[in-house]
């Protein structure tokens, strides 16, 4: 085993949610997680993907990403799902006994986690959880039903180290019930795509452009509730006071759009469906700022992509975003306060150019960038292979 940070160690990710053929964008966040260790450490990732029932099973993939390995092996859906989750990663294993790993990562605890626990056991290895479900939160906890709280609880137990993306989300964990040690990383940005925009700065000719970007979730993105602070955006400006929204996401855009129709807004706000990173990034560029009305969330992605792009946010404070979303990086106001969002709104628009872009940037390269991420969970795996071999400490 390795004796220091700067050995690179082999790690198994295994993964309750990754992008495949069933969900293009389910969990690109894990993947960017697992590119950025992968930066520094080697290994494998792999995903069992459930197939809807009425759906026909794609093709197993095994994919060479460079300095990780990525199998995707697909299998019929059926509930409870944490079955063929864990016998298709176990039968995995079964197929490569002869390559040793030195750390199993587990992202996101369920339904992953049993088969985590158990290779993890079998190996005599640590084993390390990253936790971005907002399922922890105790408006969220109680719906979940009680085996799966108790699987959960299982796996977080048996870690040697939880790695949640936000200090809230620890808090909400710790109040689960896991009681093991906590080391909070957060998500990781891909800063070379996400970049600031080298045009002139807005200006009167130029009307202001929000972006909104998420899983178009009403639930927890709370779409219906800003296009209604949009309305009353719309009523409160002059004429020379022009705005345009895009509403961006890889959810149902119907109902949202039928909302927008209902109360005459298509010459202000453009709803889309799923877009491309390429497009998320480039969308980046040319917005002004990032717009965020949501009832609860860890520490979304979007929002050091929008740091990462030069551009400000405004966003709910709720879940772990104050965190980093400090005044100079944008402004929080209450969930649910559609006259506070729109008056907000008004304010930047007559005070555009506000925040200062390059050290949004600089905010983004320090906590969130490839780098910074991968040196931390090689903290990370050090911390956990020395508890379970002190005598290397």
């Amino acid at each position: 085993m390795p004796e220091t940070p700067d050995h690179s160690l082999r790690i198994l990710h295994l993964a309750s949610w990754y992008p495949s053929e069933v969900h293009g964008t389910l969990g690109n966040f894990v993947k960017r997680h697992i590119s950025a260790i992968s930066s520094v450490h080697s290994g494998e990732v792999w995903y069992a993907a459930p197939s809807p029932f009425d759906q026909s099973v794609p093709q197993n993939t095994h994919t060479d990403c460079g300095n990780f390995q990525e199998r995707i092996v697909y299998f019929k859906a059926q509930k409870p799902v944490v079955r063929g989750t864990t016998r298709t990663l176990l039968n995995l294993a079964e197929q490569n006994e002869g390559q040793p790993f030195d750390v199993v990562h587990l992202h996101v605890a369920y339904p992953a986690g049993k088969a985590a626990r158990t290779l993890a056991r079998r190996w005599g290895i640590p084993l390390v959880v990253t936790e971005h479900w907002t399922a922890y939160h105790e408006e969220q906890r109680n719906t979940l039903p009680f085996w799966r709280r108790w699987s959960m609880r299982q796996t977080l137990k048996q870690a040697q180290l939880i790695c949640p993306v936000s200090e809230d989300l620890a808090r909400s964990i710790q109040n689960f019930g896991a009681a093991s040690r906590f080391c909070v990383v957060p998500n990781v940005v891909d800063t070379e795509l996400f970049q600031p925009e080298t045009a002139p700065a807005h200006s009167a000719e130029h009307p202001f452009q929000w972006l909104h970007i998420s899983s178009l979730s009403d639930e927890q993105k709370n779409i219906s509730g800003m296009i209604r602070a949009i309305q009353k955006l719309r009523q409160q400006t002059a004429a020379n006071e022009t705005f345009e929204v895009q509403i961006v996401g890889d959810g149902n855009p119907e109902p949202h759009q039928a909302l927008v129709d209902a109360l005459d807004l298509q010459d202000c706000i453009t709803v889309h469906g799923e877009v491309s990173l390429e497009e998320v990034a480039e969308k980046m560029r040319t917005a002004d700022a990032l717009l965020l009305f949501s009832r609860y969330e860890n520490f979304p992605c979007v929002i050091p992509e929008a740091w990462a792009s030069g551009i400000p946010v405004l966003s709910t404070d709720v879940g772990g975003i104050r965190e980093h979303l400090t005044e100079d990086r944008g402004e929080l106001i209450e969930s649910e306060d559609e006259a506070a969002l729109a008056k907000s709104m008004l304010h930047w628009m007559q005070s555009p150019n506000t925040f200062n872009q390059e050290d949004l940037r600089t905010h983004a390269m320090k906590h969130f960038s490839m780098a910074a991420v991968g040196k931390a969970y090689s903290d990370v795996y050090r911390e956990a292979v020395e508890s379970m071999n002190p005598l290397q400490a």
